[in-house]
């Protein structure tokens, strides 16, 4: 197995866009999956290109649009749209609206696939946001609340209905010992930390905190 480090930030790698506010539109899977193919972009290239969500809302297949599209669906549709635009070229508005498909991808990698963590496993998802960032699913009961800090606390691991999409994008150990992930949130960068929260890690659940666990998927170039 690779080494894995013992913590890492890809925003001090150049990997991370800023926050965004998704608004009312039910759109959290798209800003997801966006920031995890900006952050392999980065990587990859060492050019970090904001990327436009409201061109997976508008033209995805799947019609999901603001009504809580799936991660996959999203990877999918950049596979075979065979790029993203740019936000410049594609801006955000908040809601469905026509596809406008004739936008000039702004990706210079391929986005070939995407491949998903084994459910229930922090070591295999450990392992792959060390190489990138991941989009997973989250209960969102206690991060409404969430201000500042690793949360921690019961908030629920059942998924059917309390569904939200973030992206981690690194993990590490806070000043007081906890281990912890952190997530780039699609709320705002006046909630949580700036934007972005530290979920615990290691909590003892296989399906971790909030179910943050249970599914998660990165793209493939």
């Amino acid at each position: 197995m690779k080494h894995v480090p013992p913590s890492i930030d890809w925003r001090n790698h150049n990997a991370v866009t800023p926050v965004e506010t998704q608004g009312g539109c039910g759109s959290c899977w798209a800003f997801a999956v966006v920031a995890a193919i900006e952050g392999i972009e980065a990587i990859r290239t060492g050019r970090l290109t904001q990327l436009s969500e409201q061109q997976i809302i508008d033209c995805n297949e799947d019609h999901e649009g603001c009504n809580r599209g799936r991660m996959d669906h999203g990877y999918e549709f950049v596979r075979k749209n065979g790029g993203l635009a740019s936000d410049n070229d594609y801006p955000y508005i908040a809601t469905q609206g026509a596809c406008a498909n004739n936008k000039p991808s702004s990706l210079t990698s391929k986005i070939i696939g995407f491949s998903c963590i084994p459910n229930n496993n922090e070591a295999a998802l450990l392992a792959a946001v060390a190489n990138q960032p991941v989009t997973v699913n989250i209960n969102p009961q206690l991060l409404q609340f969430y201000r500042s800090g690793v949360l921690t606390g019961e908030c629920g691991s059942q998924l059917t209905d309390l569904i939200h999409i973030v992206t981690i994008i690194g993990y590490g150990v806070s000043e007081n010992g906890v281990d912890y992930w952190l997530i780039k949130n699609s709320w705002g960068p006046v909630w949580g930390e700036n934007g972005y929260a530290r979920v615990h890690r290691n909590i003892g659940a296989m399906e971790g905190q909030c179910g943050i666990a249970t599914f998660g998927c990165y793209p493939n170039v």
